[in-house]
């Protein structure tokens, strides 16, 4: 089959490209074995402008958070699905004195405007514990259902034609004066979109991955805990579309990466919620998977330095709900409009990692 661009992956990061390509009227198809477990699948979907520990604006959230809001928008209504987009205020306890001096200083000098705006004192409406002396809310924040979503977007590329379901084999690959040939695919590029199995491809194997593996439970609780919002306090507890079932996540780990939860990160996660939440879960689900993160905990995007038909679009992380829609379309206007990449991304950061491995 002929098609402009050939990308090889479908996580959150490969839909994103997609759509943007197919939103940009070019031409593409997927390679993607469709794993049941991928980091993708697994993931929770939130995302948040602020970093809390810092209490920072999330990196480029100014722009990341219109971005995204655009492009699951648009994705909605090209799968005639609604609602797998959810815009839900973050509920923030605080539960020491230093804590809350330094919101009410970082509120009162704007620094984190227009997603946090006050402080309440005294403990938020729920089943919270004593202890909590104030809390702030933050908009903006929300979270995609990143499965449902991703499933439907298969079925419709699926019938579109455009899906090869299966693994890529990198020997297969040739590169050629107009393009790539894969198979029975010729493509005027490859893009590279396959999140951690990143690391078998010979084409980057210089990129400084750092992959963490992530745990998430779905739990079911009683009905004292509301569904509009998404509580954080050293985890996050969002709601799904079934009646007092909840998805509590997540851990970070980086020393045994295999995709197989353990009684230990579902204890965590527990012990963290109970700590704060005076609320019983029963766990329904534990899932676990690998996110693929890069050292400086950027995305890596852009062109081969070598081959000029080899595109990279990966290292979303844990963040990649935020981040994919923004630099999936900046990643198309480099490639078609010859537009510049930022610099925090562009993969030519680690250029001397690559000529030092040759």
């Amino acid at each position: 089959m002929q098609t402009e661009n050939l990308i090889v992956g479908l996580g959150i990061a490969g839909l994103n490209l997609c759509h943007q390509l197919e939103k940009a009227g070019k031409s593409f198809i997927v390679i993607d074995n469709c794993p049941k477990n991928s980091a993708s699948l697994v993931a929770g979907g939130i995302y948040n402008p602020i970093v809390f520990k810092r209490k920072l604006k999330s990196w480029k959230a100014d722009v990341l958070i219109p971005a995204l809001v655009e492009a699951y928008g648009e994705i909605e209504a090209r799968l005639n699905i609604t609602s797998l987009h959810h815009q839900f205020p973050i509920l923030k306890p605080i539960t020491s004195v230093d804590d809350l001096g330094e919101w009410k200083q970082v509120i009162q000098d704007g620094r984190l405007a227009p997603y946090v705006e006050s402080v309440e004192l005294g403990s938020p409406e729920g089943p919270f514990k004593d202890g909590i002396i104030a809390n702030t809310t933050i908009k903006n924040g929300g979270f995609l259902q990143i499965e449902k979503t991703l499933l439907a977007y298969r079925e419709y590329l699926k019938k579109k034609g455009w899906l090869v379901q299966e693994n890529f084999d990198y020997s297969a690959l040739k590169i050629t004066d107009s393009g790539v040939e894969y198979k029975d695919n010729l493509a005027d590029r490859i893009i590279f979109s396959e999140g951690r199995f990143i690391s078998e491809n010979p084409y980057f194997s210089w990129v400084p991955f750092k992959p963490t593996k992530g745990q998430i439970l779905t739990v079911k609780t009683d009905s004292s805990l509301t569904a509009d919002r998404i509580y954080n306090q050293q985890f996050l507890l969002f709601p799904t579309e079934t009646k007092d079932v909840f998805k509590l996540g997540a851990t970070y780990e980086w020393d045994v990466l295999d995709e197989v939860p353990t009684s230990k990160s579902t204890e965590e996660l527990l012990s963290k919620a109970e700590k704060v939440l005076n609320v019983k879960f029963e766990v329904l689900e534990e899932k676990a998977a690998i996110r693929p993160t890069v050292v400086d905990r950027r995305p890596v995007i852009g062109a081969h330095p070598e081959y000029k038909n080899i595109f990279l679009f990966n290292g979303m992380g844990t963040k990649g709900v935020m981040i994919a829609p923004y630099f999936a379309k900046q990643l198309v206007d480099f490639i078609y409009d010859n537009q510049e990449l930022d610099a925090e991304v562009n993969l030519n950061r680690f250029l001397r990692r690559h000529y030092k491995n040759d």
